[in-house]
């Protein structure tokens, strides 16, 4: 799937305070802004690695870590989730 205008396209909420530290089992992300920080998934810290680059939509975060991910869904599920604990945002 290409990204188009039309697709929601997700941010992190303070990307210049943001730290991540990868491991196999899994990533630690350090938001020095809030003094914060999250265990999360390899998957989320991969969606934590594109997005400190630059906002983007579901499908380049997929392109971009095609191994990390079943489908584009899996994706999307893991972008909402990480809004509802005020990670990441969408930035329309």
């Amino acid at each position: 799937m290409a990204a188009d205008s039309e697709e929601r396209r997700w941010a992190l909420k303070s990307p210049e305070a943001i730290s991540v530290r990868h491991w196999p089992d899994g990533s630690v992300v350090y938001d020095a802004r809030e003094s914060f920080t999250w265990m999360l998934s390899p998957q989320a810290g991969a969606v934590i690695d594109v997005l400190k680059l630059d906002p983007a939509p579901a499908s380049v975060i997929h392109a971009a870590h095609p191994e990390a991910f079943s489908d584009l869904q899996e994706v999307a599920d893991l972008l909402s989730n990480l809004s509802d604990h005020g990670i990441v945002h969408s930035a329309q």
